[in-house]
């Protein structure tokens, strides 16, 4: 028989509700993240996740690896000189968006950052569970996920088309104001 050690009861601090209004048109608040390591697939090992929380669109980055210089390079390369400036970001608290780097360029372009709590990563829920979505359609596509680079944008295509019913829409239809046109549409 195993005897584990009686954990001290200790007392909860409990925080006030905090305001987390909806956010009021498209791209102004998405929210990060980091997904690997992954298997390497043409060098890289890595993704940053993107979702914009007003329409849900989402992004997916590949990444050598998850350096704050190289995350703060492809959140520019890859989000900001595509869909502007947001004004708020969601992240948790890694390394890499809490290094001095990512702080000052979120300060230089006036971006308010929103760090989720390490013992609550339910707060940046949206991108914490959309990586389980396209990792989940690699391996039905392939069997293995050693080719995940190639098969993302297919894989990004789907999700951005698919209904949610939270926003009652696709992503796609918020973004463009109608759905896309998909492979298996055209005759």
């Amino acid at each position: 028989m195993i005897h584990l050690p009686k954990v001290q009861s200790q007392s909860l601090v409990k925080s006030p509700k905090g305001d987390f209004s909806l956010p009021f048109a498209r791209f102004s608040h998405i929210h990060l993240d980091v997904v690997g390591p992954l298997p390497p697939s043409k060098g890289y090992r890595y993704c940053l996740t993107a979702v914009d929380r007003f329409t849900r669109w989402p992004e997916v980055f590949s990444m050598i690896d998850q350096k704050a210089n190289t995350i703060a390079e492809t959140f520019y390369s890859g989000w900001i000189s595509r869909l502007g400036v947001p004004e708020v970001i969601t992240t948790d608290q890694g390394r890499n968006f809490e290094s001095d780097l990512f702080h000052s360029l979120t300060k230089y372009l006036g971006i308010s950052k929103i760090r989720t709590a390490a013992c609550n990563p339910v707060a940046n829920g949206m991108v914490e569970r959309f990586p389980r979505q396209p990792k989940a359609s690699l391996m039905c596509r392939l069997g293995s996920t050693e080719r995940w680079v190639q098969q993302v944008p297919t894989i990004l295509l789907g999700i951005r088309t698919a209904f949610k019913e939270d926003i009652n829409a696709s992503s796609a239809d918020l973004v463009y104001g109608s759905n896309l046109r998909l492979p298996c549409q055209i005759s």
